[in-house]
């Protein structure tokens, strides 16, 4: 039983080692693609913000052609 609880201790030490190293090389290399990371936020944001514009256009357009053609009919069945 010692032995296994040795074995798995050894290799939590192991993994976390890796993770260690894993998640430091993340860490300095951050920096370098911060700059390339920034500029796709800003990109699909202005995306998304032109993308929010034209359905709402559209939605108004499609309310106010609605409106007209409620406004015609009524006066075609008064007269």
């Amino acid at each position: 039983m010692k032995n296994k609880l040795r074995a798995l201790q050894l290799r939590s030490q192991k993994s976390a080692a890796k993770a260690a190293a894993i998640s430091t090389g993340l860490f300095v290399a951050s920096p370098a693609f911060a700059t390339d990371i920034a500029s796709a936020v800003e990109a699909a944001l202005s995306t998304g913000t032109t993308n929010v514009t034209t359905v709402v256009v559209g939605i108004v357009g499609i309310a106010a052609i609605a409106l007209g053609l409620s406004i015609i009919l009524g006066l075609m069945r008064k007269s």
